[in-house]
């Protein structure tokens, strides 16, 4: 995929994303969804892999730009980590984890501004160095995987629980 159609695919997601969000009153953000998680928890998970992604793209330990406990993230378990994320989350009020979203996507958004076809096409683990094994598979994939298809899969969620 080239660059142009991921600075796309971002963006038309990330609309529709927040074209949900403005049709929810304050107190659906508290709103448990069938998973359990209040709308505020998806969009703070939503944030922390965004924060994740900059941690790639910036070779920077990705477990720090989560805020996530480094022997927590070299556990490779997924769930935890989510779970993590989401404990701390639902403490957090609801206005300060819609500004993390706001400022972590612009600074995403900044930072995939700069990639070019060929940055998505180096391997993982130019980005990531210390981790081992080698990962040859392109970075594009975590691009996607953290933005896009991230936003599109918890739209789906979003709009099931709220049924819209």
């Amino acid at each position: 995929m080239r660059i142009e159609e991921v600075r796309d695919q971002i963006g038309g997601r990330w609309a529709e994303l927040l074209g949900l969000l403005e049709t929810l009153s304050e107190p659906e953000y508290e709103r448990p969804l069938g998973d359990g998680w209040p709308v505020k928890v998806h969009l703070a998970h939503i944030t922390a892999w965004e924060r994740s992604l900059l941690g790639i793209l910036g070779k920077r330990s990705r477990a720090a730009a989560m805020g996530v406990p480094e022997d927590l993230w070299q556990r490779e378990d997924t769930d935890a980590i989510n779970g993590f994320l989401a404990a701390r989350a639902t403490r957090e009020t609801t206005d300060a984890i819609l500004e993390r979203l706001r400022d972590t996507h612009a600074e995403l958004v900044e930072a995939v501004g700069e990639l070019t076809d060929k940055d998505l096409e180096r391997p993982y683990s130019d980005y990531q160095p210390g981790e081992l094994p080698h990962n040859p598979n392109p970075v594009g994939g975590w691009v996607a995987g953290n933005t896009w298809e991230h936003y599109e899969e918890h739209i789906g969620w979003l709009r099931a629980g709220l049924g819209s």
